[in-house]
């Protein structure tokens, strides 16, 4: 008898569930219109440098450790080019450059020299450094100004490595930062 009356119970449950589901010829529904845009962002910047190619040649009895003040570099001034939302943006201090490459393997502040295997000089990266001759690290980023930005670069014996001879490569993208 108990398990008729829950059957009946539950069974009953059901039927007003779907009784609330049915639609009343007098409800009205309504329809939302929706409309709007797809833009992309007016401003544009880029970055122009003196150079997009730059040669390094060192002795090695004369190459310095990592972090010392290179004895012999080359210079890349970098600017910020753009409309006038961009030189805005630039004036108020908000970009700023980003370095972007392969660091090296032993203390993660020079740009790993990536020449191939069998012609490559080992414990040797480039070393890149801002006017006044200090360290900026892969993958760092510094301040842009409407002066632009001096970046020295130059071949070190890496941490703790015996440098040997040989060749040298390494790509260093320059991108631009929005703060």
């Amino acid at each position: 008898m108990k398990k008729t009356v829950l059957g009946l119970a539950v069974s009953a449950l059901f039927m007003v569930g779907a009784a609330q589901a049915t639609t009343n010829p007098n409800d009205v529904s309504a329809t939302l219109s929706v409309t709007g845009a797809v833009t992309a962002n007016d401003s544009y910047c880029s970055v122009d440098l003196s150079d997009t190619s730059v040669a390094l040649n060192e002795d090695i009895s004369t190459m310095v450790e990592s972090g010392q003040k290179l004895t012999n570099s080359k210079t890349v001034v970098m600017n910020i080019k753009g409309d006038d939302n961009c030189r805005l943006s630039l004036a108020q201090g908000k970009l700023a450059y980003k370095f972007l490459g392969t660091a090296d393997s032993v203390d993660g502040n020079t740009l790993a020299n990536t020449a191939s295997a069998d012609v490559a000089a080992k414990g040797v990266g480039v070393g890149l450094y801002n006017y006044d001759d200090e360290v900026v690290k892969v993958n760092d980023t510094v301040a842009a100004t409407t002066n632009g930005y001096s970046l020295k670069l130059g071949l070190v014996k890496l941490a703790g490595q015996e440098p040997t001879v040989g060749a040298v490569q390494g790509s260093l993208t320059v991108q631009i930062e929005r703060l």
